[in-house]
């Protein structure tokens, strides 16, 4: 079973799990029962069952050895999943008061507009959090050095494409020879949604998401991505959006062929 097949998510343990699922195609077992056909020890069983029992996912009949029954699962998964939309809800709430506090807290320290990450992997990790929480639209200028081998999948990209967040990628030559698999992966967003296009030389790394926020190296000519700059609404961010829209317009759009191939969508040879 795989995680995206799990009941974690509404609180349901692995052992709690397997003991519910047994029980919904073995209805009625008794805790040596499901020790014995689950290969788990009693002690483990009867913690799992009484956790289940607790969520109101197993029901338990009379007896000194009471024989246990599932609920059914359309109407114990629905009040689970009631309960975790409420405690979202609350943790919505109490996110707004923190934001007010922080706001709060700006009118009498005002932060800077520039954050400084330092490191490769908090570099990478800083960008994934930034696109996770991007809303509307998120801006590429795609161009090394990088922290691994170019065309490494952004499985990020991929998640916010899917829940409808926007995304404009430019890539440079150098990008494009990078590594074997980066043409493959751009052809992987196109496919997905992603707008991309090709400029033979693009002047520094660049990430915008919504209007919040610029991600670039702290100096274009650093050889590595061991320190970027998380921007926030300023000037300077104004400036790095012009220098997006510009780039876009003289960028040749890619697009995919109808063998799934990426092209330059540009002229024909005789038209060239």
């Amino acid at each position: 079973m795989g995680a995206d097949e799990s009941l974690e998510v509404l609180g349901v343990t692995a052992p709690q799990e397997s003991a519910y699922r047994l029980l919904l195609s073995h209805p009625g077992c008794s805790i040596p029962e499901v020790s014995r056909q689950l290969g788990m020890s009693r002690n483990s069983v009867h913690a799992a069952i009484g956790g289940l029992e607790r969520l109101g996912l197993v029901s338990k009949g009379p007896g000194q050895e009471p024989a246990f029954f599932p609920v059914a699962p359309d109407v114990a998964l629905e009040a689970l999943i009631l309960h975790r939309q409420a405690e979202l809800e609350r943790a919505r709430a109490q996110a707004k008061q923190l934001m007010d506090d922080f706001n709060e807290g700006r009118k009498s320290e005002p932060p800077g507009m520039v954050e400084i990450v330092s490191g490769a992997e908090a570099v990478h990790r800083r960008f994934e959090q930034l696109q996770r929480g991007a809303r509307h639209r998120v801006q590429v200028l795609d161009t090394p050095p990088y922290a691994g081998l170019g065309g490494t999948p952004n499985r990020v990209e991929m998640e916010a494409l899917a829940r409808g967040v926007e995304y404009l990628g430019i890539y440079d030559r150098a990008a494009l020879e990078a590594a074997p698999g980066t043409i493959n992966a751009i052809a992987r967003y196109v496919a997905a949604g992603e707008q991309a296009r090709f400029l033979p030389r693009l002047p520094f790394k660049l990430a915008t998401i919504d209007t919040d926020f610029g991600y670039v190296p702290l100096a274009v000519s650093q050889p590595d991505i061991a320190r970027f700059m998380v921007i926030r609404p300023c000037s300077l961010l104004d400036a790095l959006f012009y220098v997006f829209d510009i780039l876009w317009e003289r960028a040749t759009p890619i697009m995919l062929g109808e063998d799934g191939a990426v092209g330059d969508g540009g002229p024909s040879p005789d038209a060239r």
